[in-house]
């Protein structure tokens, strides 16, 4: 296969060998796609690749020129994943050489600085793509002209419709035993201010509503804030933000969550050098209830790890979360109720790419919660002892882009909560069509 190492904007090659036996719909497509690039066509391009792609064929070559079509089209995202194909493979050193310019093109400078030198650096990486590698780097060091200190906005809208088939109250506190439809809508949108050559300073803020008409008694809605500083480092991002959230239930003032929050990305993990991207999120936070939760004042505390690997069609992605609770908790002259869980979590999310733009995947996660004190409750009311949950949780995913910023959302979710108390037993099912996007 001869060599194919040319900048994204100069043109696709075809290389001398292009596909194993049979595949021969996926070959005319391919060549097809290439015709419609060189005719200026990139859109067309990029759609014959994904049907080749759909018809069976994988080789280096469908991939890299899809990274290119993608790239050309403004999809940083869809050429970054094809990009990712060619990873580990003859064609390692060309891959890390245009993820370099995809990060470039994202303004990430260091990331692109850490691709153009794996480039560079590799084994197998022909002279020409060497020089192509080293250039990059020198432009990269050579001191840049600060940039004007205008703001970085973005935006994000959430719609979803459903049905819910045991509708929950307050969290974890009770269920209603009654299905019903939902609706709901998520909107946030942050600021972004320059503060130092790899520093940032952020506002942001989001508000989040979630209504039942049969059961408006289960009605919530949460506004939140936040102002935060983040840093970008050789091997990703640091970041601490103030945060404040106030959330409603029935209409009433629910909790007022004051709080802290710092995290850490790696876009490479030290741990696993097959990871992707992980994080570090912890938070502290003082809760204030309403007039009429006056049981849930107090602490939380929050610990969350993600990691992301890709493998060929494949996002794999998981995470652990721990929550630490201190509340009031509620005391009544009939008995007591804790509203204090320790809290560890599981969940892994696993989607494959059907066809550019066509995701079909599923979720499996794992809960386990601790109440603090033994809950003492009329026998009429239910069990008394120390509750102890564990939640189970399965669901499937189908999500089709409509271009490069929207995207349908289907869900089907299923639940159960097996309580030490049986009060707090019970099965869930839920239903969701969500349409989303970045504004």
């Amino acid at each position: 296969m001869r060599w194919r190492a040319l900048p994204l904007w100069f043109c696709l090659s075809i290389p001398q060998v292009l596909f194993g036996a049979g595949h021969e719909v996926g070959k005319d497509l391919f060549l097809e796609g290439i015709q419609q690039y060189q005719k200026g066509n990139p859109s067309a391009a990029r759609q014959l690749f994904e049907q080749a792609a759909a018809a069976g064929l994988s080789s280096p070559s469908l991939f890299y020129n899809l990274g290119v079509a993608c790239y050309q089209l403004g999809d940083l995202d869809a050429a970054d994943y094809a990009f990712r194909q060619l990873l580990s493979g003859p064609d390692d050193a060309l891959a890390r050489y245009n993820l370099g310019l995809i990060e470039l093109a994202r303004d990430n400078p260091e990331s692109a600085r850490r691709w153009f030198e794996q480039s560079a650096a590799a084994d197998n990486a022909p002279e020409k793509l060497r020089v192509l590698s080293q250039t990059q780097l020198t432009r990269l060091a050579e001191p840049q002209a600060a940039p004007a200190p205008t703001p970085d906005s973005r935006g994000y809208l959430a719609v979803s419709g459903g049905y819910d088939s045991n509708i929950a109250g307050l969290p974890d506190a009770s269920a209603s035993s009654e299905g019903g439809f939902f609706t709901e809508a998520l909107a946030a949108g942050s600021l972004a201010f320059q503060a130092g050559a790899d520093s940032l300073l952020t506002l942001d803020a989001a508000a989040f509503a979630r209504r039942h008409p049969s059961q408006d008694n289960y009605d919530s809605r949460v506004l939140q804030g936040r102002f935060g500083w983040s840093e970008k480092l050789d091997t990703g991002e640091l970041g601490a933000r103030f945060a404040l959230a106030q959330s409603w239930f029935d209409g009433e003032r629910f909790e007022r969550r004051v709080g802290l929050e710092g995290f850490r990305d790696w876009d490479f993990c030290s741990v696993a050098r097959t990871i992707d991207r992980c994080r570090l999120f912890v938070s502290a936070a003082q809760v204030t209830g309403g007039p009429d939760f006056e049981a849930y004042d107090g602490q939380v505390y929050r610990l969350h790890l993600d990691a992301l690997r890709y493998v060929q069609q494949w996002r794999i992605e998981g995470d652990y979360q721990l929550e630490i609770n201190r509340r009031r908790d509620m005391q009544t002259t009939n008995g007591f109720v804790s509203v204090s869980p320790t809290r560890h979590g599981l969940e892994m999310t696993v989607l494959y790419a059907v066809d550019r733009g066509v995701n079909i995947g599923g979720l499996g996660a794992f809960r386990h919660s601790r109440y603090v004190d033994p809950h003492r409750v009329p026998e009429s009311v239910g069990e008394s002892g120390t509750r102890r949950d564990n939640r189970f949780e399965a669901g499937v995913v189908l999500e089709r882009s409509l271009d490069a910023r929207w995207l349908v959302r289907a869900e089907w979710r299923i639940l159960e909560n097996q309580s030490s108390l049986a009060q707090y037993d019970y099965q869930r099912q839920t239903l969701m069509l969500s349409v989303e996007g970045s504004l």
